[in-house]
């Protein structure tokens, strides 16, 4: 392996140990996204009322969006637990992650003080730590399709 000058080399991963640490990183994000879509599935009508405070989508779209929004969700983080499409169910993560950001920047710009309705442990406001942890669960998204793209067999 060629590195750069000055640039050490890293521990290199066996084919056995990245397998291990993709599950786990699967499984965490999995768990991760699972975890927000049941309490928003469980809990439709605070679910709608965080949407609705969001201010972004017209009286008719409302239900539509809080009922299939939290399903996509659980079947995207079912499907990345189980390793059914798991690129697939990534890409579906990091939409519904950028879909997210976008609507707490434009609510942060718009000056509301709502709950982002993100379904994760405890109610927090739109804001930059909210902005912040769904920035990283998109990088860790983004990294793991990268980790999943078949290897390609390097050229002579």
């Amino acid at each position: 392996m060629v590195s750069a000058p000055g640039m050490k080399q890293g521990i290199p991963l066996t084919s056995s140990a990245k397998r291990w640490l993709l599950l786990a990183i699967r499984l965490l994000l999995g768990g991760v996204f699972l975890y927000a879509s049941l309490d928003k599935i469980l809990k439709p009508y605070h679910f709608a009322a965080a949407v609705q405070a969001y201010q972004l989508l017209p009286p008719s779209l409302l239900g539509m969006a809080t009922v299939f929004i939290p399903w996509l969700e659980a079947v995207a983080a079912t499907a990345l637990i189980i390793g059914f499409r798991p690129r697939s169910a990534v890409v579906v993560l990091s939409v519904l992650m950028v879909v997210f950001m976008i609507a707490i920047a434009v609510t942060m710009a718009r000056g509301l003080d709502i709950d982002c309705g993100c379904g994760l442990l405890v109610e927090r406001p739109v804001g930059w730590l909210a902005l912040l942890e769904d920035g990283l669960l998109l990088l860790l998204l983004v990294g793991l399709y990268t980790a999943l793209l078949p290897q390609r067999s390097p050229v002579s």
